[in-house]
């Protein structure tokens, strides 16, 4: 089952194996090799394309299943899972931010992946009426976070909240917290930063939103962010998974 949009037809082609076909002419695939999600990042255009993208999205005989498409304009925000054939089991997530181009051709694609997170609990049941503003939860948190306010950021999750998060240190295994009390803790233990994050696309539909962004550090760098998040029935977010990627490739 997809929840959100239909995959646009350029997209579609890429998760069917055909990612020559999918791009624009000087399209870029941005994607890291190896399973260590903060691996470098490596860019792939040209020629390079079919080879990365089976790399990226078929390691190991691994195949590609879609299970939240946001798309509005240029923009097309993908989480799926990388599944077993054989068994159907996800081995791993991920999430991938495309920018399309006047016929809906790939311009540019980054792509993240980490091990697998287990799915919303609102998948099941897309609700289209959602009253609440998944852009105001993610205001409200990330003012919270850059101000180190950790009980106030932890405050726009649900009491049940799953947050899943890459290692905060290197060579530490990525960072998963069940319950706001959890979280609140978690967040201490990263303690205060002196960075500031900055949303660059944000799509939602019904209870279901996925970001692209950055986070800009005090030296002037800068890290790109993909998040796919859910909200419960209060607007508070139950489900936060988000991946990084540095450096930054940027937009077009």
């Amino acid at each position: 089952m997809l929840v959100g949009d239909q995959l646009p037809a350029h997209v579609a082609a890429l998760y069917a194996g055909d990612a020559t076909g999918a791009f624009a002419p000087g399209g870029v695939y941005w994607w890291a090799a190896g399973d260590y999600e903060m691996a470098p990042r490596t860019r792939a255009a040209g020629d390079e394309l079919d080879e990365a993208v089976t790399e990226d999205l078929r390691p190991n005989g691994l195949e590609p299943r879609t299970r939240v498409c946001l798309h509005e304009g240029p923009d097309c925000l993908v989480e799926g899972v990388l599944v077993d054939p054989a068994t159907g089991e996800p081995a791993q997530t991920f999430v991938q931010s495309f920018q399309l181009d006047a016929d809906g051709a790939i311009r540019r694609a980054i792509s993240l992946r980490c091990q697998a997170v287990e799915p919303s609990a609102s998948w099941a049941e897309p609700d289209d009426a959602f009253p609440h503003s998944a852009r105001a939860a993610l205001d409200r948190y990330f003012g919270d976070l850059d101000a180190s306010r950790f009980e106030e950021a932890a405050a726009s999750f649900s009491m049940d909240t799953l947050y899943s998060h890459p290692p905060y240190f290197p060579g530490a295994p990525r960072s998963e917290f069940r319950g706001r009390d959890e979280l609140n803790a978690g967040f201490a233990m990263r303690g205060p930063r002196k960075n500031f994050h900055e949303l660059t696309v944000v799509l939602q539909r019904g209870r279901e939103g996925i970001i692209e962004g950055y986070s800009h550090r005090p030296d002037g760098g800068s890290a790109q962010f993909v998040s796919s998040l859910s909200l419960d029935d209060e607007g508070l977010i139950r489900r936060y998974v988000v991946v990084v990627f540095e450096p930054a490739a940027g937009r077009i």
